[in-house]
């Protein structure tokens, strides 16, 4: 079916434009305050810019940790098409609080804004993954989850890229708060073309504590060794993706002696790359669940990983005059750096894909 699946599909195609200009919105917001602290030197409470910058994106994380096992319930007691659209209201109103943050550059108001932003991550999240068994056939699941894996990636490089540029526009916040308004308007009417699917259990009593819940969850899990195992690996790759992403900055800026641009590059190549991955994945699968993909992707990913480590700069690090983009693709070792980077990422997602496909399919 190809690219007609987000195009043409009346059934998916909503579902993938609604999670794409939501994760598009969650990563402009984030990178654009992220910059303006950076830039500013916004100081809160005592914390220094580098602190707050961490703190952000620690209170957009939290949220996962704090609500997903609420997520859930509220997932399987709610029809998911009504909640897909509660949740991109909420995500309107989100994003007017946040303009007024960056128009007042408040920044106490912003970082409140990236928790909220993160509690409506959450409860996306269960939805996003669960529908896609009650919008195509089992035999394009792995190829729903290819799509959704490549739009993700790309929402997330497109929003950190856009966030950034936006910032350094003269009247930075009518552009930063116009871009919020318009993804969550479009947001909001690709979600209400999302099809009807009735509650999986509206007789559901949700519990707000999650401790219950969570060892509910766990043991239903290790019922099925795949499935638990399954789980296990996407999450280790999250903490993957996650180290190498948050070392990239300094990894740039104090070994290889580079500046922003290059950082940006790096993420376009681990974005790309993942998302090219699940792409190949897909064929390699041959519209089935090939598990047998994962231990490729694993060792993928350890090669070049180790790869990177056994190349070292030639050229002198000075820390107050970083290389451009330019400069830095002029210094030898260069582009073996951003091929490592880009079939790591690659791999990982051969890596993965099967995984969700897998956890979607026997559950």
């Amino acid at each position: 079916m190809g690219l007609k699946m987000i195009f043409n599909d009346k059934k998916f195609r909503p579902l993938f434009w609604t999670q794409f200009l939501g994760a598009l919105n969650d990563n402009f917001l984030k990178n654009a305050l992220v910059v303006m602290i950076t830039f500013k030197g916004v100081a809160i409470a005592g914390l220094e810019p580098a602190a707050v910058v961490a703190v952000s994106s620690a209170l957009f994380i939290l949220p996962f940790f704090l609500f997903s096992p609420l997520a859930g319930q509220v997932s399987d007691k709610l029809s998911k098409d009504k909640l897909v659209r509660i949740t991109k209201i909420w995500e309107l109103l989100i994003m007017l609080i946040a303009s007024f943050g960056f128009f007042y550059e408040n920044f106490v108001i912003l970082l409140s804004v990236l928790f909220l932003a993160g509690v409506q991550a959450t409860l996306f999240g269960p939805v996003k993954y669960s529908l896609l068994p009650d919008l195509v056939e089992p035999q394009s699941l792995v190829e729903a989850n290819a799509f959704v894996e490549l739009g993700t990636f790309l929402a997330i490089l497109l929003g950190t890229i856009g966030g950034g540029i936006a910032v350094a526009l003269p009247n930075a916040h009518w552009w930063i708060s116009g871009i919020l308004f318009l993804l969550a308007i479009l947001g909001i009417m690709t979600a209400y073309q999302v099809p009807k699917i009735k509650a999986a259990c509206p007789d559901l009593k949700i519990s707000l504590n999650p401790i219950p819940v969570f060892k509910e969850s766990l043991g239903l899990l290790r019922e099925k060794k795949a499935i638990f195992n399954s789980v296990l690996g996407i999450s280790w790759l999250w903490f993957f993706g996650a180290a190498i992403l948050s070392t990239l900055p300094i990894y740039c800026k104090d070994f290889l002696g580079a500046g922003e641009q290059v950082v940006t590059c790096f993420l376009a190549m681990f974005t790309l790359g993942t998302g090219l991955g699940s792409i190949i994945c897909e064929k390699l699968s041959f519209k089935r669940i090939e598990i047998g993909l994962v231990p490729i992707g694993s060792l993928g990913m350890t090669i070049f990983l180790v790869d990177l480590f056994f190349v070292r700069p030639s050229w002198p690090i000075d820390s107050q005059h970083l290389l451009s983009l330019t400069q830095f693709l002029g210094q030898p070792g260069s582009y073996r750096l951003m091929l490592d980077f880009f079939l790591m990422s690659a791999f990982g997602g051969v890596f993965v894909l099967p995984l969700y496909t897998l956890i979607q399919d026997r559950s």
